[in-house]
C-alpha cells in the first residue's frame, strides 16, 4: 500500500459515515429567558451587535395584556410608560392619542411612536430613577396616570404622590411564569459555557428557580444583567464571570455582552 491510499484510507475512518465525530469545543450558548417576542428582538441585536455563539431562547414568562378601562383615562393628564408592553395593551383601549407621553427608556419611546402618540418625552437614564428626577426638573404637574404590568419594580405613582402630584397606576398586562422545555432542560444540561441573561430581578428568580434543580456538572456558567438588583438574584450561582450593563437598557446589555464575549473567545473580536 502506498503512502498516499494510507492516507486516503485514514481519511476515510475519520470522516466516513461509521466514524467517530471528533469532539471540538461548542461555542458560548447566551441563554434569553425574557417572553418570546423580545427575547427574539434581543436575539436579532446580539447578532448584528456581533455575538457568534449558540442562542437558546427559553422563555420564563409569557404576556397577557389587560387593557384598561375608559375611567381612570379620563383623569389623566400624563401618560407614563415603563414598558413596551403597557403602550401595546393602551393602544387596544382607545384610539386617542392626545395625552403627552413620558417613557423610560428608548424602546419603550419607540413603542409610543409607533402607536401614534407624537408628544413623546424619553428618560435619558434609561431607569425609573431618571424619569422622576427628569419629571420634577420638568415641572409637569400632572395628573399622572403610570400604566404597568403586575409586578412593578418601582412604584411611580407613589414616588410622585409622595411629592405632592396627583399620580394613579393602572396594571394593563401581567407576565405569568411559564416553566423551561425539555428540549431547553436538555441543553443546559448539556454544559459548556452559558452565558444567562438578566433583564430582571423577577425573571432572574424564576431562572435560578428552575435550573437550581438541574445537572448543572458539565455548564460553566456566566453572567450579563442588565443592572445590580437583577444579577443580585443569581449570586448564588457558581458564576465564573458577571457583567453587568453600565446603562438599564437594551444597548448597555449589548455592550456587556460584547466584554463577556471577548473574555470568552478572547481569539475572536466582535464586529
Amino acid at each position: 500500500m502506498s503512502a498516499t491510499t494510507a492516507r486516503q484510507g485514514a481519511q476515510s475512518r475519520a470522516f466516513g459515515p461509521g466514524a467517530m465525530k471528533l469532539d471540538l469545543p461548542m461555542r458560548p450558548c447566551l441563554v434569553l429567558t425574557r417572553p418570546r417576542p423580545a427575547a427574539e428582538d434581543f436575539a436579532q441585536q446580539a447578532r448584528a451587535a456581533g455575538w457568534r455563539g449558540e442562542i437558546l431562547i427559553a422563555p420564563l414568562m409569557e404576556i397577557a395584556v389587560h387593557p384598561p378601562s375608559q375611567e381612570p383615562l379620563k383623569q389623566a393628564a400624563v401618560l407614563i410608560f415603563t414598558s413596551q408592553h403597557g403602550v401595546d395593551s393602551f393602544a387596544r383601549a382607545t384610539q386617542a392619542r392626545h395625552w403627552p407621553v413620558w417613557t423610560v427608556g428608548p424602546r419603550t419611546a419607540a413603542a409610543a411612536r409607533r402607536a401614534g402618540f407624537s408628544d413623546i418625552a424619553q428618560a435619558s437614564g434609561g431607569d425609573a430613577v431618571s424619569l422622576l428626577a427628569e419629571l420634577e426638573a420638568a415641572a409637569v404637574s400632572g395628573p399622572f396616570l403610570h400604566l404597568h404590568g403586575a409586578h412593578l419594580a418601582c412604584d411611580l405613582s407613589a414616588h410622585l404622590r409622595a411629592r405632592g402630584l396627583q399620580a394613579a397606576g393602572c396594571v394593563v398586562y401581567d407576565q405569568h411564569p411559564v416553566a423551561l422545555q425539555p428540549e431547553h432542560r436538555a441543553r443546559i444540561e448539556q454544559g459548556g459555557d452559558l452565558v444567562l441573561s438578566c433583564f430582571s430581578p423577577r425573571s432572574s428568580r424564576l431562572l435560578r428557580a428552575q435550573i437550581e434543580g438541574l445537572n448543572l456538572s458539565r455548564a460553566k456558567l456566566h453572567m450579563v444583567a442588565i443592572s445590580s438588583a437583577a444579577a443580585s438574584e443569581l449570586r448564588e450561582l457558581p458564576l465564573i464571570h458577571s457583567q453587568i450593563a453600565t446603562r438599564p437598557d437594551a444597548g448597555g446589555v449589548l455592550d456587556a455582552l460584547a466584554c463577556l464575549q471577548a473574555a470568552l473567545e478572547p481569539t475572536e473580536k466582535p464586529s
